[in-house]
């Protein structure tokens, strides 16, 4: 393979949080009064981080989408962290990538806190070392996160890294981190990408 390491994105990606995450986001908005939204409206927000989710999509200001944010997060630890599982041919790539001798890692707008451990918990943390998440504020940028994968993983190339994410956000924080992307079309984001991989099988192929 060509590539020396990967880097994950967790939602969308590795596993399918969408029943964990739109229950803990319809509490965040009920509780913070917001105006409802349905569920396949709350699924197509998965990818950024929740203060942006709560700007962007519900108007509120930096103090109120940071409450709204914690709110959400508190309730998505305690009660639906995890409602979720690993699309299905996960594990088997990154045994394979494991075997092949790539480095894995991660790089997840999860709170650092259960990004460690929801990936204890469903064995990501087997093959991906290190797991980085985000700080409670959000004041690091996911190509920060990226940035401290490679630095852990003493990489001096960061061309020779593939980032692997399901959102156009993803795609864009791999290029603020110089790294290069590999879309998937069976998460939260992307659709029939011409290049992308269609199943977690097709990883493998689009890394040779």
């Amino acid at each position: 393979m060509r590539v020396k390491a990967v880097i994950w994105d967790v939602d969308g990606t590795l596993l399918d949080t969408q029943k964990g995450l739109t229950a803990a986001y319809r509490y965040a908005v009920e509780q913070c009064h917001l105006p409802s939204k349905t569920d396949e409206e709350l699924r197509s927000y998965i990818g950024p981080t929740p203060q942006t989710i709560f700007m962007t999509h519900f108007g509120l200001n930096e103090e109120d989408a940071q409450h709204a944010a914690d709110i959400f997060r508190e309730r998505y630890k305690s009660h639906d962290l995890f409602k979720a599982f690993l699309y299905p041919g996960v594990e088997d790539v990154l045994s394979s990538l494991d075997k092949a001798g790539i480095q894995q890692a991660i790089a997840t707008n999860k709170r650092q806190d259960y990004a460690t451990e929801i990936c204890e918990h469903f064995g990501l943390d087997t093959y991906c070392s290190p797991i980085i998440g985000a700080d409670n504020e959000n004041k690091l940028t996911k190509a920060d996160l990226i940035k401290k994968c490679l630095k852990e993983l003493e990489i001096i190339d960061p061309s020779s890294v593939v980032m692997i994410g399901d959102t156009e956000g993803d795609k864009q924080t791999a290029k603020a981190a110089g790294v290069q992307f590999l879309g998937v079309n069976y998460g939260f984001g992307f659709r029939n990408i011409p290049g992308y991989a269609s199943s977690p099988e097709e990883i493998l192929r689009n890394l040779e």
